[in-house]
C-alpha cells in the first residue's frame, strides 16, 4: 500500500527567544517522523540565535536545518527562505511563539488523505495559552458568530476536559469530525498560520508578491487564495496551542469570553489591503490560474473579491433647487432658498 507524503516544516521567528526552543521540539516530537523541517531567524536582535542553537544541538536531529538572515525581510520573506530548502508535497509554517500537539501533522495529512475531496489547505482549531503554558481558552474558533439563541442549551460532554489533580494537565477527548468548506465568503475564516497545512504546488503558484508586500499576515493571504480556488477542510480539533504572551506582532488583546477577537487593531485595515493584494496577484497571474483551476472557478474568484473591494458607487447628483416657498415647513423639507445666515450645504 502507498505511504503517507513527506512534509517540510518552516518554522519563522523573530524575536521569540524565550519561545522558539519550544516551538522547535513541537516539531521533533511529531509522530509522523518523515519531515523536514527548516527554521529561519528573521534577523533577530533578541538571544534567538543561541536559544536555536543550542536547541537543534540537543536534538541532535538531522531532519532539520536552520538559516540566519542578516536581514529583516518580515514574515512572508522568512517563508520564502525555508521553502527554498524544501522540496515536499505538503508544507507548514509554525509561529516561533506556538507550539504543536504531537498529532498535529498526522491529523492534517489524514484530512488531506480523504477519499471524498482534494483542497489546497487544511486547518484546526488551536488553544490559547500564556507565556508560562497555561491554558486561556480551549478553543479559538473566534470566527464563528455567538449562537443568536436566547434560550439556554447545553454544550456537548465531548467538548469538556479532564483535568489531571496532580499535574493540572488537561485533556479533552478524542474529535474526528472535519467539514469542507467549498467556496470563500466574506465572513469567512481560518485560524493563525500554525494551523495549516497546505499543498506545496498551491503555495508556489500564490506566494508571488514582494517581501515588502507580506511582511505579515501570510496566513490570511494564503487561506483567502485556498477558499477562493479549491475550498478547505476544516479539522474540528485543537491541534496546537496558540501563545498570547503580551508581544504577540497582532494579538494583543485579552480573552474576555463570548466571541473571540485576539486584537484590538481594527480588522479593516489589515483585511482590505489585503484583498487588494489578491485581486493584484488574481490579476497577473490569471493565465497560471485558468489553466490549474479552471475559467470559470477564476472567474468567481475575481468576482467575490471585487465585489468586497470595489469602491461603492458616488451618491447620484443633488436635484437642482426647487421654486422659494415661504414658511417653516418650506425651510424644514429644503423648499426654500436659504437664509445667509444658514450653513453652506456639504
Amino acid at each position: 500500500m502507498p505511504v503517507a507524503p513527506t512534509v517540510g516544516v518552516v518554522i519563522a521567528n523573530h524575536n521569540n527567544s524565550d519561545f522558539v526552543g519550544k516551538a522547535i521540539e513541537s516539531v521533533a516530537r511529531q509522530t509522523v517522523r518523515d519531515i523536514r523541517a527548516v527554521v529561519v531567524d528573521d534577523a533577530s536582535t533578541d538571544r534567538s540565535d543561541e536559544t536555536i542553537r543550542t536547541c537543534l544541538a540537543r536534538l541532535g536531529d538531522a531532519r532539520f536545518r536552520y538559516i540566519k538572515l542578516e536581514s529583516n525581510v518580515g514574515q512572508g520573506g522568512a517563508i520564502r527562505r525555508g521553502l527554498a530548502e524544501l522540496d515536499t508535497p505538503f508544507v507548514c509554517f509554525l509561529d516561533s511563539d506556538d507550539l504543536w500537539y504531537d498529532d498535529f501533522i498526522a491529523r492534517h495529512i489524514a484530512a488531506h488523505m480523504n477519499a471524498d475531496i482534494p483542497v489546497a489547505l487544511t486547518y484546526c482549531d488551536s488553544h490559547i495559552i500564556d507565556a508560562d503554558d497555561r491554558m486561556l481558552a480551549g478553543t479559538a474558533w473566534w470566527f464563528d458568530a455567538i449562537p443568536t439563541e436566547t434560550s439556554p442549551r447545553q454544550i456537548d460532554a465531548a467538548l469538556i476536559p479532564t483535568i489531571d489533580p496532580q499535574t493540572g494537565e488537561i485533556a479533552w477527548p478524542a474529535n474526528g469530525q472535519i467539514t469542507f468548506h467549498p467556496h470563500w465568503t466574506p465572513d469567512g475564516a481560518t485560524n493563525s498560520t500554525a494551523s495549516m497545512m497546505f499543498r506545496r504546488a498551491f503555495v508556489d503558484l500564490v506566494l508571488v508578491p514582494p517581501n515588502e508586500d507580506l511582511r505579515l499576515y501570510v496566513d490570511f493571504y494564503l487561506s483567502t487564495f485556498a477558499m477562493l480556488l479549491t475550498g478547505v477542510i476544516a479539522v474540528h480539533e485543537a491541534l496546537y496551542a496558540y501563545r498570547m504572551h503580551g508581544r504577540n506582532k497582532h494579538s494583543n488583546a485579552t480573552v474576555m469570553g463570548g466571541k473571540y477577537n485576539s486584537s484590538t487593531r481594527p480588522w479593516e485595515s489589515i483585511r482590505t489591503p489585503t484583498l487588494k493584494l489578491i485581486r493584484t496577484v488574481l490579476e497577473s497571474e490569471a493565465e497560471a490560474f485558468r489553466i490549474a483551476f479552471g475559467e470559470a472557478r477564476h472567474g468567481e474568484a475575481m468576482a467575490l473579491i471585487a465585489g468586497e473591494i470595489d469602491e461603492p458607487p458616488p451618491p447620484p447628483p443633488a436635484e437642482p433647487p426647487k421654486p422659494s416657498r415661504s414658511g417653516v415647513l418650506g425651510r424644514l423639507f429644503g423648499k426654500i432658498d436659504p437664509s445667509p445666515d444658514d450653513p453652506p450645504s456639504r
